[in-house]
């Protein structure tokens, strides 16, 4: 719990009559962030759940659309149904990736930019969301089969149109929506608004 702290003192966690660590002040706004990857978490396994049940070894839906349906499938690789290395580097740079966003939305949650907060809170959202499942599903698989071997589901599909370059875009879910989403807000950050925010930093240093 909270101690009591004079005026111009930070407050402690304290327990009983020992003073703990000191309550950093922008844990409030990072535990505002957190809420937001922690609905991401939910709604990507509460989807991937709906999947499972009404979607595995069942044709697509709507069986009628040929652009943009529902499809069940269980992917073994990186996101999008990547596949580059194998499955015990995507668990470990999963695992690595995972925290650093963890360093990383802590320290854009006390500044003044939204929008890189907001991109690092659906970053962690659908990275986590991915990274348990994968660990659910692995382990899973272990104690029947001896060997770890976790997957992520999707249900998302888009096919193109024949005359364009993409034959068929990859199968995803909506870890890898947010991922995706959260990355392009940093970027748009780091392109359009942080220069801007140097500049003026900078000018206002040399003002005074």
């Amino acid at each position: 719990m909270l101690s009591r702290s004079l005026p111009n003192q930070k407050p402690h966690l304290a327990w009983g009559n020992s003073r703990l660590l000191p309550v950093p002040s922008n844990f409030r706004s990072f535990l505002k962030y957190l809420l937001i990857s922690i609905g991401v978490l939910i709604i990507d396994h509460f989807t991937k759940y709906l999947a499972t049940v009404y979607l595995k070894n069942a044709p697509h839906w709507p069986r009628s659309w040929n652009f943009f349906y529902f499809q069940y499938a269980e992917n073994y690789n990186m996101a999008f149904s990547i596949t580059a290395i194998s499955m015990v580097w995507v668990n470990l740079l999963g695992l690595v990736a995972t925290c650093l966003v963890i360093f990383y939305l802590w320290r854009y949650a006390s500044g003044t930019a939204k929008l890189p907060a907001w991109g690092m809170a659906l970053i962690l959202g659908g990275a986590f969301g991915n990274l348990i499942e994968r660990f659910i599903t692995g382990f899973r698989a272990m104690a029947n089969t001896g060997v770890f071997k976790g997957y992520v589901v999707d249900f998302i599909s888009f096919d193109w149109p024949d005359w364009l370059y993409f034959y068929r875009w990859p199968t995803f879910n909506i870890a890898d929506s947010a991922v995706t989403i959260g990355i392009t807000l940093f970027i748009i950050y780091a392109i359009f608004f942080e220069p801007r925010e140097a500049t003026a930093n900078a000018s206002s240093k040399n003002g005074n």
